[in-house]
């Protein structure tokens, strides 16, 4: 749609300041307005022809309707002054979701906090939600914010959704202390399950032969209930604690 619309009675714009240099609608399209500062007379070159135009003074009306063709919709509406004065206004309308594609799926923060961003790529509308940390998303990057913590190691998701589509960020923040081991470094042996040791059966007669757990500290075998069992020697017990896999043993 070409429309020719000229304001001011005193020559042709020598410069048009909008104040906003593109504008996106949603799916189901709407109305929006654009300020536009000049000297002068201005014309309205072109325009997509899904977007309606109306100049009112110096503001300019753009509307479009629900977006229907199932791909997004980019245009320019263009405006021209005196002779090379000409600015471009960038329009999007969103589609229905297809895909949600973070650049990063984690994000880790020391415990005094920080602000990261993940950049998304997606062709619709979406929503963020996070209960564990502060967020924001515009123009296709999310800002992940995590206050300083003075508690223990934090966890949480960053959900995006858009209509049926889905992506989430595991974001983790250091503490003063992890909330898995309780700051000690150490957790229970996963292996022996704290116990030091564990029986290994063999087949054929009923023997077999304690064992101490290797995972957490422990070496050797001492035969037990029948002949030619293992090999008898010294057991030491492991500790039944191993590294906190969380903190890395740091305890925070």
């Amino acid at each position: 749609m070409v429309a020719l619309l000229a304001f001011f009675s005193c020559g042709g714009a020598t410069f048009i300041t909008p104040d906003k240099n593109s504008v996106d609608f949603a799916i189901e399209g709407g109305e929006q307005t654009v300020n536009i500062s000049t000297d002068g007379t201005w014309e309205l070159m072109t325009s997509p022809d899904w977007v309606q135009t109306e100049v009112k003074d110096s503001v300019l009306v753009l509307k479009t309707t629900r977006n229907e063709t199932g791909a997004v919709r980019k245009g320019d509406v263009v405006l021209k002054g005196k002779e090379d004065v000409e600015i471009t206004i960038k329009v999007t309308q969103a589609t229905k979701c297809t895909h949600i594609t973070p650049s990063n799926d984690k994000l880790a923060f020391e415990k005094e906090g920080g602000t990261e961003t993940v950049d998304i790529d997606t062709d619709g509308e979406i929503q963020v939600k996070s209960e564990a940390f502060e967020t924001s998303y515009e123009n296709g990057v999310l800002t992940v914010t995590a206050p300083a913590n003075d508690g223990g190691a934090k966890y949480g998701d960053v959900v995006l959704t858009g209509d049926d589509q889905m992506a989430v960020i595991h974001v983790s923040q250091k503490g003063n202390i992890c909330s898995k081991c309780g700051g000690s470094g150490k957790v229970r042996c996963s292996r022996c399950g704290g116990r030091g040791s564990y029986d290994q059966h063999f087949d054929g007669p009923p023997f077999g032969a304690t064992n101490g757990c290797t995972r957490c500290g422990g070496s050797g075998s001492e035969a037990w209930a029948g002949q030619g069992a293992a090999d008898r020697s010294t057991l030491r017990r492991g500790s039944g604690r191993m590294r906190c896999p969380s903190c890395g043993g740091q305890g925070h």
